[in-house]
């Protein structure tokens, strides 16, 4: 059962990383020169959000290679190529749907709910995974039938605070790494501000906190079903 439970949790991490890099591969350069798109595709917010998106990187793919410190001719006008890149970028978009450019850029940042979802549940998944183990080993450690409720919890609530300041820095690492694999370039840039973590630290905390224990009072449910917790034995 164990055995199952833990393929299953494999096969959903697969899926939702494999969802979280699917993104536009093809017509990368570093040119600031915008392919031709083989099929046509209306101008809905996903489809503009995905274009803007995707002009921005090669607009950094060109100024990383053309105006960066590790380019043959590095410069500081690095922004401001970029920059009027990415614009010229916007007007090609805008002229291939028929929109206003303004449209475009708009869109830029747009629509990422199922982008962060299939980016943080993986993280929450093992986070999880990771509680219950410990909990689980808490609980043996400190048995309600010999030292009584009170060394349990108190290590557990310890252990909480520490998973959760962990968690919240290694989620933040978690994050950028998935989406520099999402977009296919490890050079983040100023959209890392963008990403769902580091602009919900607190929330990231909270929720790790709550995790935790969800997962402590289960493990301990289960190891000791005729006890409830929080009451001494008599």
């Amino acid at each position: 059962m164990q055995t199952s439970r833990q393929a299953r949790l494999v096969l959903v991490l697969v899926f939702l990383l494999g969802a979280a890099g699917c993104v536009r591969r093809d017509g990368r350069n570093s040119d600031c020169r915008w392919p031709v798109e083989t099929s046509h595709y209306s101008a809905d917010a996903r489809h503009l959000s995905a274009d803007a998106e995707f002009a921005e990187d090669l607009a950094i793919r060109y100024a990383d290679t053309h105006f960066g410190p590790r380019s043959p001719n590095p410069s500081e006008a690095y922004g401001a190529e970029r920059d009027r890149c990415m614009e010229k970028l916007f007007e090609e978009v805008a002229r291939q749907h028929g929109v206003p450019v303004e449209q475009v850029s708009n869109s830029l940042g747009r629509n990422r709910a199922y982008f962060d979802l299939a980016e943080i549940l993986p993280f929450v998944l093992l986070y999880g995974l990771a509680a219950l183990t410990v909990a689980r080993m808490n609980w043996r450690r400190y048995s309600p039938d010999e030292h009584g409720w009170t060394p349990g919890i108190t290590m557990a609530l310890f252990l909480s605070l520490a998973f959760a300041a962990g968690s919240t820095m290694l989620g933040e690492v978690w994050i950028w790494f998935a989406e520099s694999y999402r977009i296919g370039n490890s050079h983040m840039s100023y959209r890392a501000n963008r990403l769902f973590w580091p602009g919900h630290r607190i929330e990231a905390f909270l929720g790790a906190l709550i995790i935790f224990w969800v997962a402590a009072a289960g493990a301990a449910r289960r190891l000791h079903p005729d006890r409830p917790s929080g009451r001494e034995p008599l």
